[in-house]
């Protein structure tokens, strides 16, 4: 290891394509092993998975989007005007292809393993974040630990849920069941008779996803690093290897080069070789500011498709995916969806002033990400497609990402996470 350490000692150019959180996570980790980083970025913080999210670490973060009992319900949830998915039709032919491995992936084998893949990621999230940000004070504050509730209006769906507890439980999550009395402690304003949850011990949530991000730029930069708005053309390639990255801003000379563009990766990828099913699931976030509820933790209704993220005098309110084309068709009665899907829990309530958020969570196929080093490019490493657990996932694949640069093998197993899984 010290010989490796003194090379990267020589301050190697690495740069980042992509400033959503899975960037600017990796970008963090390699500030902190004196790499030379440039982060590319072309959006900002607009219209991004990370800044439409909702925000939990490590909630439910262990079962795949596509499973055996989803495919059943997508019929009757696109017809609903209010519920939690929408399709675009029609489909693009890549969207045709890409639901067809999304079923094949569900079947009962293929989630068991994209759920053990999951399970590395989520179950390290917490923690991998607090080790990352040790030099990076003003971000840790946006952190909390206080479990996270999966809430059920009634014990008919207490009893649906508790197959995908088995799993949760299984692959290692500590979770307590919680009956009325238990949880009304935890959330007295609930407006239903009888309702349950379950406790997800080892869980937190981010009070201001987009004001972190703010304050992991304004650290890194301080710490060196470089941002670039642009939008990444090509690559300019010599002896199997990348020189430089070809933007609209001019070429940016890289030793290394790590692709983390989230849904973008996947035109990237392609460039470098590497074929990636992948879809834009666009997701929705409000903020309810100055609301008179008081909670200390987030709550996911899962059977309903959102959830709830306290933040000091605030609730953030996420959910409703649209998958199909590339591009989002706003849904203009998404705030009012989210509204009144939330006054189903807590009746009614107060609020100054509403804010909302939409961006494009990059989903693959089996519900697992891509990260790993390129297998035709010597310098080119990918770090993408982490779908709904962005947040959760971000430091720990920075870690992955680090090791593999520095030829350290990673604490876990990394196969999953190949590209090369698409071929």
């Amino acid at each position: 290891m010290r010989s490796n350490n003194k090379k990267y000692k020589l301050k190697k150019n690495v740069t980042i394509i992509g400033g959503g959180i899975i960037g600017l996570a990796t970008a963090c980790s390699l500030v902190q092993k004196n790499f030379n980083v440039t982060i590319i970025d072309e959006t900002g913080l607009k219209n991004r998975a990370s800044s439409a999210t909702a925000g939990i670490i490590g909630g439910s973060s262990v079962i795949p989007w596509a499973n055996d009992d989803l495919w059943g319900k997508i019929p009757s949830m696109d017809r609903n005007p209010n519920g939690p998915l929408k399709i675009n039709w029609p489909l693009p032919k890549d969207s045709l292809s890409f639901l067809y491995k999304s079923w094949r992936a569900g079947s009962v084998f293929q989630s068991k393993i994209s759920a053990r893949g999951l399970a590395q990621l989520g179950l390290r999230g917490w923690s991998s974040w607090q080790n990352l940000l040790k030099g990076f004070a003003k971000s840790k504050n946006f952190f909390s630990q206080n479990g996270c509730l999966l809430y059920y209006s009634n014990q008919e769906e207490f009893h649906h849920e508790s197959g995908n507890n088995k799993i949760r439980r299984r692959l290692g999550m500590k979770i307590k069941d919680l009956r009325t009395s238990a949880l009304l402690s935890k959330i007295p304003s609930t407006s239903d008779e009888k309702p349950m949850a379950s406790l997800i011990k080892k869980a937190g949530h981010l009070s201001n996803p987009v004001k972190l991000q703010k304050s992991l730029i304004n650290e890194i930069l301080r710490k060196g690093a470089k941002q670039i708005s642009a939008k990444v053309n090509d690559f300019n390639i010599k002896d199997n290897k990348i020189t430089s990255v070809s933007t609209n801003k001019g070429q940016i000379e890289s030793d290394i080069v790590i692709i983390c563009a989230g849904y973008g990766s996947k035109i990237l990828a392609n460039i470098l070789g590497s074929s990636v099913s992948m879809l834009p699931a666009w997701g929705s976030s409000i903020v309810l500011h100055n609301i008179n509820i008081k909670i200390n933790l987030p709550i996911l209704i899962e059977k309903k498709g959102f959830a709830i993220v306290p933040n000091s005098k605030d609730l953030r309110i996420a959910g409703l995916v649209q998958i199909g084309g590339g591009n989002y068709v706003k849904n203009k009665n998404f705030e009012k969806i989210l509204l009144n899907q939330t006054k189903k829990i807590f009746g009614n309530f107060k609020y100054t002033k509403i804010s909302s958020e939409t961006g494009p969570r990059p989903l693959t196929p089996d519900s697992l990400p891509v990260i790993c080093k390129s297998p035709n490019f010597q310098n080119a490493y990918f770090n993408f497609g982490h779908g709904h657990w962005g947040m959760t996932h971000a430091p720990v694949s920075a870690k992955i990402i680090t090791d593999l640069l520095f030829k350290k093998k990673p604490e876990i197993d990394i196969k999953p996470y190949d590209v090369l899984r698409f071929n």
